[in-house]
């Protein structure tokens, strides 16, 4: 965003919610202001850290109740991805894009396709629906990752549905039951499959042709390699 752009949003910003009845000055005005400066996808924690960098003692219940009013007014949005991480991004009428998310480092990229635009404003129009709004988020690996070696493992918890993986290694951190759990299910180093669903706290997989579920904590502990 421009820096001419970027003065004009947030003074519209400040002035709507005041015309509203809600007053923004000193820190939260400056954490609102670094919001609209960086193209990122912030979160809270990400909040946080600037206002401790800046000498803020500015409380997380105070920062999310801010985001909570730029979201209702109009000026962010939420977004969450596969590490259920709720980030904001701007927020600005009549522009529209969707993200790639890499699911081994995290990189959010934002873009837009005319042509994947075009072809579902045309299949609605096929169906006779009317669109309002729609978000596509595709899962991945972003160019920087593809190049890492392939032994480069991830948690299974992190892997979305559809993704194919091969086991390397279980944290059974000397749990004999876990372990037993964890072996009964054919999940053992070498094995492959796929995830069929991720889902809330739980992960649904197809491993050795068998169907198999397991919490996302058990996953949290399993390392696995994309395939």
């Amino acid at each position: 965003m421009n820096r001419l752009k970027h003065k004009r949003i947030l003074s519209e910003c400040i002035a709507f919610l005041d015309s509203n009845g809600i007053e923004v000055n000193g820190d939260i005005e400056k954490l609102i202001g670094y919001f609209f400066e960086t193209e990122k996808h912030m979160s809270i924690e990400d909040m946080k850290r600037y206002a401790k960098e800046n000498g803020s003692r500015i409380s997380e219940s105070v920062i999310k109740n801010a985001f909570n009013l730029l979201v209702e007014y109009g000026f962010a949005s939420e977004k969450t991805f596969s590490d259920n991480v709720q980030r904001y991004e701007h927020l600005h009428p009549g522009e529209h894009h969707d993200h790639f998310y890499c699911i081994r480092c995290g990189r959010i990229i934002e873009f837009c396709s005319p042509i994947i635009e075009q072809a579902q404003a045309q299949e609605a129009l096929n169906r006779g629906f009317y669109i309002f709004s729609h978000k596509m988020q595709i899962y991945g690996l972003c160019d920087r990752c593809i190049k890492k070696p392939k032994t480069f493992s991830i948690s299974l918890s992190m892997i979305e549905s559809g993704g194919k993986f091969r086991v390397v290694a279980i944290d059974s951190a000397e749990n004999s039951m876990f372990s037993g759990r964890i072996m009964d299910m054919g999940i053992i180093a070498g094995a492959t499959g796929e995830v069929i669903a991720n889902h809330g706290g739980r992960l649904v997989l197809l491993v050795n042709g068998i169907r198999v579920a397991l919490g996302k904590g058990m996953a949290n502990r399993i390392r696995v390699v994309l395939i």
